[in-house]
């Protein structure tokens, strides 16, 4: 088996180029999701002294092609002004499998460098 078929997480996370970044509702904000996979979510924060290790949040996270999936989880770290979240409900691998083909076909130049990166 060659190395790149070794699946080195459970689940594959997306990482969004600036541009394609989806949206999450938390309560009456918004926020731009960096990175999502099934079990967890990455988003981008103005003021992560708003949020802690630990607290429970649930919002709706909003997909290029219109889909709503709520998501539900905790917060396991702070990365500057980045929220990491693992998520006890969230999207599914048809979703991912979804927003991994649009990022491939809209910013095929970004996926290109994140393959090279990754090599």
């Amino acid at each position: 088996m060659g190395e790149d078929s070794i699946q080195k997480r459970e689940y594959y996370r997306l990482k969004y180029p600036k541009r394609a970044r989806p949206v999450m509702q938390i309560q009456d904000a918004f926020y731009h999701v960096s990175e999502v996979s099934e079990k967890g979510i990455r988003f981008i924060i103005d003021d992560p002294n708003t949020v802690h290790h630990g607290l429970s949040m649930s919002g709706v996270l909003s997909l290029h092609d219109d889909t709503v999936i709520c998501v539900e989880g905790a917060v396991l770290r702070l990365d500057q002004n980045e929220v990491i979240v693992l998520l006890s409900k969230g999207p599914s691998f048809k979703d991912m499998v979804q927003e991994q083909r649009h990022v491939r076909q809209e910013y095929p130049a970004y996926y290109a460098k994140m393959r090279e990166c990754l090599a």
